[in-house]
């Protein structure tokens, strides 16, 4: 696991300010999360080095990060599902410190309302999410109840937010090659898709720590060569059976406020009424889920609190087949995708993401 700086570094870093230019550069790697320094120098009109540099700080500043992670278990069956925990309020710090552990838990949040704490997990199917609920959670004290929606498809996802600060010229620099180009390879190489096996998981629990891992880096942990590294890469990325992403702190990103909202809308309209709202400003989760009286999940990011109702005001003119009923704040993200984050919001360390471990062994006594 990678770990950030002691606490009186953290406090300088704490005072570290990402520019136009930071955000230009996560803005580029949002687009092309492994894309070469000298790409991004062409797209930005700037050194290499100073690109590369600059990343580092970013980066060791917790400010932004690029990780990989599997998108399913390679199963028909598997899933993501949103699990609530109503926590005991002395215990929910430190239950949400133990949920952060778990593998299978890609994101932590502290929420508002009834829920005390909101996650999202991958699933191999939905007996595994029941042996999570029982076992994994069940088990830590101070978990009062829980409940669950599975999700029955992704609309859009945190991978495919972006800043929206680079200009069309630029943008088209980062897209002239492919997403799936890696190291000389292209997408129009690669085999075809097949199960996960041990090598692609050493190599997506590596891209989790660090998403950027030169080629060489990872043939020397997992100990494979650098072309059996490339080859599967390029497998993994261009099947699209490993996401790769650049995240930003919220608040240095100037979208600090997060909130989700529960949805209804007709079967025959959801398709079209999640069409339409991806289209809207500040839309960074649409799922259709299943499991309550919502068929709809969607996280707002806002550049305040007061600019809630007025995007609320806006999803009911330009999207009134859809229905909100119930909404909640998050107070604060504790583990987003694979990274646990400090109070600002900062990546402090990656956990790793081994979502095919037996849950099993992650009980708590």
């Amino acid at each position: 696991m990678q770990h950030r700086a002691s606490n009186r570094e953290m406090t300088q870093e704490s005072a570290i300010v990402a520019d136009e230019v930071d955000l230009a550069i996560v803005n580029c790697l949002q687009l092309q999360p492994r894309a070469s320094w000298t790409v991004l120098a062409e797209a930005l009109d700037i050194d290499p080095v100073t690109v590369a540099r600059r990343w580092q700080r970013l980066s060791s500043t917790g400010i932004a990060w690029v990780t990989g992670r599997a998108t399913g278990q390679g199963t028909p069956e598997s899933c993501l599902a949103v699990v609530e925990l109503s926590c005991s309020a002395t215990e929910t710090l430190a239950i949400a410190e133990r949920v952060t552990e778990l593998p299978h838990v890609l994101s932590v949040e502290h929420t508002s309302g009834p829920r005390s704490l909101t996650l999202l997990v991958e699933v191999r199917d939905l007996a595994f999410l029941s042996q999570f609920l029982l076992d994994s959670v069940g088990s830590i004290p101070g978990v009062v109840a829980t409940s669950s929606y599975a999700v029955t498809k992704v609309y859009s996802m945190g991978d495919h937010w972006q800043l929206h600060v680079l200009d069309a010229a630029q943008q088209a620099v980062m897209m002239r090659a492919p997403q799936a180009r890696l190291d000389g390879l292209t997408s129009a190489q690669a085999p075809l898709s097949r199960p996960y096996d041990l090598i692609d998981r050493q190599m997506i629990l590596l891209l989790g720590e660090d998403g950027r891992m030169p080629v060489a880096t990872i043939a020397a942990r997992a100990r494979l060569s650098e072309s059996t590294v490339r080859r599967r890469l390029t497998d993994l990325v261009s099947n699209g059976r490993v996401v790769l992403r650049c995240d930003i702190a919220l608040p240095d990103s100037g979208w600090p406020v997060i909130s989700w909202l529960w949805a209804q809308a007709d079967a025959h309209d959801i398709d079209a009424v999640a069409t339409r709202l991806r289209q809207i400003s500040g839309i960074r989760v649409c799922w259709r889920i299943s499991g309550g009286p919502a068929n709809l999940m969607l996280a707002l990011t806002t550049h305040s609190l007061h600019e809630l109702s007025l995007v609320e005001a806006r999803l009911a003119t330009e999207v009134p087949q859809m229905r909100i009923l119930d909404r909640s704040m998050v107070l604060r993200s504790i583990k987003r995708m694979g990274r646990q984050l400090d109070l600002s919001g900062r990546s402090i360390r990656s956990v790793p993401l081994d979502i095919w471990a037996d849950p099993a062994s992650h009980q708590h006594p």
